[in-house]
């Protein structure tokens, strides 16, 4: 058994969408859907969170704020 294994810890979250599926990470976000023909798309695209834009949003009470809107 090894005991000195490091786990790296990923942050993934996601919901449902009509016939696929959302994640998003706290770099990406993504999408796969299924066509009509069966086949599923995919799209992948950089996600930079409005905290890590506006500074000010990571205050607790705005940032609880900017989430209820």
């Amino acid at each position: 058994m090894l005991t000195n294994t490091k786990k790296k810890k990923i942050s993934i979250g996601g919901q449902a969408v009509i016939e696929g599926v959302v994640m998003r990470s706290t770099n990406a976000i993504s999408t796969a859907v299924r066509r009509k023909d069966k086949t599923i798309e995919l799209k992948k695209e950089p996600f930079v969170s409005v905290t890590q834009r506006i500074p000010v949003f990571k205050l607790p009470i705005i940032r609880g704020f900017v989430s209820l809107i």
